[in-house]
């Protein structure tokens, strides 16, 4: 009864995992500075509510990420100013880009009203993405945005799909391209291609990374600008206190180990095995930026670049996989779902029960806010083996709609969106870097903090992700988490059958029409 029980327990453990990247996926940018929009919102296209100012009152939607709402007392920045802490009007915008526009529409000769779709509650839990610098472009140009919120799931892009069938699309939309989901509206034409409009306004490719634009170049077409290009699961939250008293120096910020992780995780670990009071580490292992990127850093991928092959047959894949498989079934240092209560991995890491937590950005500020002053703590880079590979580029753009009659201004807006100006605003209220090379120097008094420069380093070592060429990237996920579930639950051994047969189902998939 206790294998049964065990397994029941771990597979609520790898599905809370599982929730848990899906909200990073869809939610990854999210921050969570409280503020009231100042443009208006509607789900339908109605007359735009007038704008209020920004309230400091205004509750955050339960699906979004939270963010930091007291000052942290680890990883202290090394400037005053805390990225993700600041408030409307604070006095700390010394060296900040203007907020005057690199790109401006044609000065339109009747009223206008833009359409943006994008993922419900992004008002109040990215004010500066949805709220601040919208309504920077707004006082520039005249031109009233209508935020168009639609669900932040699963329904999002078949929502927007919906839309651009029926012809009652709007004029700009929120994207990611993770699962391909912006790949799927490049290719049935929902999206308008940006290199007219640059060339225009003379805007150069180049003040992004270049993961990020090649990842949304197609055909020879760019599609979108960047809200960021993220590199996923990179990162390792370490309890500081809890190193200390178990005679483990304080981790290097970069160049730990696959070693040294089971190691410290074991001698971190409390109680047996099969009944822990402390867990030493939490892996992320369920979905495709987690895989990708743990796969990728023994050297190894999901996909070939042709986008018709897998990789999992691979030394490289075998090798992640045992790494895993010795943390989660044969040590036990990763927790089971009855000691994380509601999927809360943050508040288990609060509570002390948790050493390590590899995640994504967001959980830097559900961190901060559980575990406020309990105890030291901070971030450090997930190990890179000797042929690691770059992080996957996890999308995010803001792109122009096929059927938008105001194309010119949609585009001036999405430029706002990924500009210097931008970049200085997510950092400050959202903690957050952009798709920019030069966020360190667009983000003032906030460049200094810790995570912001880790944040930084990792894009820097980005890598486009992946591409199936059928665009089945959904399939492929539900491929993978089904049948790693079975190892991490024990029911099967990472040997060659396994993989070949997992292997088999990949490629299967890939082999089916677009």
């Amino acid at each position: 009864m206790e294998r049964i029980s065990r397994r029941q327990a771990l597979r609520h453990a790898v599905l809370a995992g599982g929730m848990f990247a899906t909200a990073a996926l869809m939610m990854a940018c999210g921050g969570s500075q409280p503020a009231t929009p100042t443009v208006g919102t509607s789900s339908t296209a109605a007359t735009p509510i007038p704008a209020s100012q920004p309230s400091a009152a205004t509750p955050v939607p339960a699906s979004q990420p939270a963010a930091a709402t007291a000052a942290p007392t680890s990883q202290a920045s090394t400037s005053a100013a805390v990225p993700g802490q600041a408030t409307p009007g604070a006095p700390d915008e010394t060296g900040a880009p203007a907020p005057d526009l690199v790109a401006k529409p044609p000065k339109a000769a009747q009223p206008i009203t833009l359409r943006f779709h994008m993922r419900t509650g992004g008002e109040k839990s990215e004010p500066a993405i949805y709220a601040y610098r919208p309504k920077e472009w707004m006082d520039q140009t005249g031109i009233k945005i209508q935020l168009e919120p639609i669900p932040g799931d699963s329904n999002y892009f078949p929502k927007l799909e919906a839309l651009a069938a029926g012809g009652t699309i709007g004029d700009l939309t929120w994207t990611s391209d993770v699962a391909s989901q912006h790949s799927h509206l490049v290719h049935f034409n929902v999206l308008e291609p940006v290199d007219s409009y640059l060339q225009t306004y003379k805007i150069g490719k180049d003040e992004w990374f270049s993961s990020i634009t090649d990842s949304l170049t197609y055909d020879g077409k760019m599609y979108g600008l960047p809200k960021t290009g993220h590199p996923g699961d990179s990162y390792i939250w370490v309890n500081l206190d809890m190193f200390k008293a178990a005679g483990i120096p304080e981790p290097p910020e970069y160049g730990v180990t696959f070693d040294n992780i089971r190691e410290w995780a074991n001698k971190l670990s409390k109680g047996s095995k099969d009944s822990r009071d402390v867990y030493g580490f939490y892996s992320s292992v369920v979905g495709l930026q987690p895989i990708t990127n743990g796969i990728r850093q023994f050297g190894g991928d999901v996909v070939a670049k042709d986008g018709v092959t897998s990789l999992i047959d691979q030394q490289e894949f075998a090798d992640w996989l045992n790494w895993e498989y010795q943390i989660i079934v044969q040590d036990r240092v990763h927790p089971f779902s009855q000691a994380i209560p509601n999927g809360d991995v943050a508040s288990l890491f609060a509570a002390g029960k948790v050493a390590m937590v590899h995640n994504q950005r967001f959980f830097q500020f559900a961190a901060r806010n559980a575990v406020k002053d309990k105890f030291q703590f901070t971030s450090i880079q997930f190990p890179r083996g000797p042929k690691a590979k770059g992080w996957g580029t996890s999308i995010d753009t803001h792109s122009g709609t096929a059927a938008s009659k105001y194309k010119d201004e949609a585009f001036t807006l999405t430029a706002a969106l990924a500009d210097k100006r931008f970049a200085f605003l997510v950092g400050k209220f959202q903690g957050y870097l952009t798709g920019r090379k030069d966020n360190l120097e667009d983000l003032g008094p906030y460049a200094g903090d810790h995570f912001i420069q880790l944040q930084q380093k990792c894009t820097e070592q980005n890598d486009p992700f992946w591409r199936a060429k059928n665009l089945r990237a959904t399939e492929i996920q539900d491929a993978l988490n089904n049948g790693l579930d079975e190892v991490w639950l024990g029911k099967s051994q990472p040997d060659k059958d396994f993989i070949g047969s997992l292997h088999k189902t990949v490629n299967d998939i890939l082999a089916k029409p677009l």
